[in-house]
């Protein structure tokens, strides 16, 4: 392809259109990246971190209404202990087996998931540890039976406790890693987009330079040639600086500087012959 003013003009457009495609889409890179890591944050590092509180939530509430049962069925009996506190606690403990489940599942690496998946492991041996105090309690609350099984429950209540409370560290530690990689990939981001717009801008500055001074110059030669041929100077060389539409006009240019000198010669000439008639003789 010629590199005809147009076509110099069309390179220089597309490649300005590029340099701005370019930045446009390190930008939307770097709004995607964040957008997604946002989503991760809330998706496992929030959730993660509700998760472990509620839980431990729930740990407490089952505790207390567990032992508000146990003290319950010395006085109320069985019956209305049981109503009034333990089908509460059983759903206190539902609660945390379906919160640990799925804080196991979405658990983004293999410690987080240890500790949750201890919770629910904890839970299977405080239900067994529940329904044996429950069992000897209904038969006699005083009982030394109920006594060491309240106190095998106690212990696994307290295993309970700190499992729950290590989920809750999980969760929290999660959302604070999602919180750094949010700030991580933002920093990043911004850096990579200044980094581009840097070198788009200086390659635009280098682009409209070599552009300009590719018109530019040769226009001020054919000016300053045209000049000079106007002021009666013909000794003026005509430079060809490009192969484009100014490279062609600064051939016309040339021919017409030396049309007008030829002329002028023959102008001359025709003088000399006049003003000495004999001359020729």
């Amino acid at each position: 392809m010629k590199p005809t003013i147009r076509n110099k003009l069309i390179w220089g457009f597309c490649g300005v259109l590029l340099l701005l495609g370019g930045v446009a889409g390190i930008g939307m890179y770097a709004v995607s990246s964040l957008r997604q890591s946002a989503q991760d944050a809330t998706r496992v590092g929030g959730r993660l971190n509700a998760m472990g509180l509620e839980i431990q939530v729930h740990n407490l509430e089952a505790q207390r209404r567990i032992r508000g049962y146990l003290d319950g069925v010395k006085t109320l009996g069985a019956a209305k202990s049981r109503e009034m506190y333990l089908d509460e606690a059983d759903f206190e403990i539902q609660a945390i087996e379906s919160l640990a489940t799925k804080a196991v599942a979405i658990a983004p690496t293999p410690e987080r998931r240890e500790k949750f998946q201890q919770i629910l492991d904890g839970v299977v041996i405080y239900k067994h540890a529940l329904e044996a105090t429950v069992t000897a309690a209904e038969k006699d609350p005083a009982s030394d039976a109920t006594k060491t099984a309240a106190a095998t429950y106690e212990l696994a209540a307290e295993q309970l406790h700190d499992h729950a409370e290590d989920g809750e560290v999980a969760g929290r530690e999660a959302s604070q890693v999602s919180q750094e990689n949010i700030d991580s990939v933002s920093r990043r981001s911004t850096q990579l987009s200044i980094s581009i717009s840097l070198i788009a801008i200086l390659l635009g500055i280098s682009m409209s330079y070599k552009l300009s001074k590719a018109i530019l110059v040769p226009v001020e030669h054919l000016k300053s040639v045209a000049e000079n041929v106007s002021l009666g100077n013909l000794d003026m060389a005509v430079r060809r600086f490009s192969e484009d539409e100014i490279g062609d006009l600064a051939d016309s240019f040339s021919r017409m500087v030396t049309a007008v000198k030829f002329f002028r010669l023959e102008a001359e000439a025709i003088e000399a012959e006049h003003a000495n008639p004999g001359g020729a003789q």
